[in-house]
């Protein structure tokens, strides 16, 4: 296909273990829907090269810049992907396709430059609060592990920050999260709170309820069959579905690491006085809107000396799969309309 050599544009990406997605955009300001998009799984690829080529291929516009979130910490301006065999290198990628500049960034930053971004139908409000319109903004993402991060207010812009959070120590807040603890140290060195609120957290979690509350053998046998953390999510969704939630060990699974969950978002919340809002993203949220029930959540996250600020602070669930992606693009942009960095 003839190419169309336009600087107006650029490509962002959200690059992940599984798949990765693609999209052209505007490179002045963020639109609803860009010039083109298209996502790939990443098996059927040897590398990002393979799949920016085919991309390519397939549209006329040729973008000067672009920005990838990407599923690994970012050093100097490469990174090894967590969950998947691939190296990249910004400098590299540049070079290749010939762009004028290329920035690899966490997925997690480009999750929070996303997140501020979304329409309100793409987001379900637990806690409307008082958004502070000069606070720094709190984002959080249970999927396969925990990813934290957070932006800050820099005038009238806002400065992404990653984050390790999730790797902090685990903290119990009560009496069955001190036997949550227990019985994680008796299997790892250092319990952190990624390894309880998190998807491959989740079926640790049951494993310690089911010390508590007894197994049905029609559950037993059902967890036995494939991924443990999909059919125990599933099945406390279909038993709230059902009214059935009594004495149920994967109902009170998700009970749990809603608490978790929302006490680590307070925790996140005053570490960086976040009080322009939290956002909640990931794999798992979305699948467990029954569970994030306001009252429920609300009870976990407002403790402490400052119950009172947390209590005003807005609380949105992200529940729009592609927030990375417009997340990349949004970063790129606020980049670009940065003295220096178009050439």
């Amino acid at each position: 296909m003839m190419s169309l050599n336009r600087n107006n544009y650029l490509l962002a990406g959200d690059i992940g273990g599984t798949k990765t997605s693609l999209a052209l955009y505007q490179s002045t300001c963020l639109t609803d829907v860009p010039q083109a998009e298209a996502t790939y799984q990443n098996d059927d690829f040897r590398g990002l090269e393979n799949i920016i080529a085919g991309f390519f291929d397939d549209n006329a516009i040729r973008p000067d810049y672009a920005y990838f979130g990407v599923a690994g910490p970012v050093i100097n301006n490469r990174v090894q992907l967590t969950n998947r065999d691939w190296l990249l290198d910004a400098d590299e990628l540049k070079q290749k396709f010939n762009l004028q500049s290329v920035h690899l960034i966490n997925d997690l930053v480009a999750t929070a430059m996303g997140a501020v971004h979304l329409p309100e139908r793409a987001l379900q409000t637990l806690n409307t609060g008082h958004p502070d319109k000069q606070g720094a903004v709190a984002v959080l993402a249970p999927g396969t592990g925990l990813g934290e991060a957070f932006l800050i207010r820099n005038g009238e812009s806002l400065l992404p920050c990653p984050s390790e959070g999730g790797h902090c120590s685990f903290a119990p807040v009560n009496p069955r999260q001190e036997r949550l603890l227990r019985f994680m140290l008796n299997k790892l060195n250092h319990v952190s709170t990624e390894e309880v609120c998190s998807g491959r957290g989740i079926p640790d979690m049951y494993d310690f309820l089911k010390s508590e509350i007894t197994e049905s053998p029609e559950l037993a046998q059902s967890i036995k069959q494939g991924d443990r953390t999909r059919i125990i999510i599933d099945a406390a969704v279909e038993a709230v579905d059902k009214n059935d939630v009594d004495q149920n060990p994967a109902v009170e699974t998700i009970r749990l690491f809603v608490e978790i969950l929302a006490s680590e978002a307070a925790n996140l919340m005053l570490k960086v006085m976040a009080t322009g809002g939290v956002y909640i993203g990931g794999g798992i949220p979305p699948r467990i809107l029954p569970f994030l029930k306001r009252e429920n959540f609300m009870d976990s996250f407002c403790k402490g000396t400052y119950r009172e600020m947390l209590s005003k602070v807005p609380i949105h669930i992200i529940v729009e799969p592609k927030t990375a992606l417009i997340g990349a693009a949004a970063y790129g942009i606020s980049m670009l309309n940065q003295p220096g960095e178009k050439k």
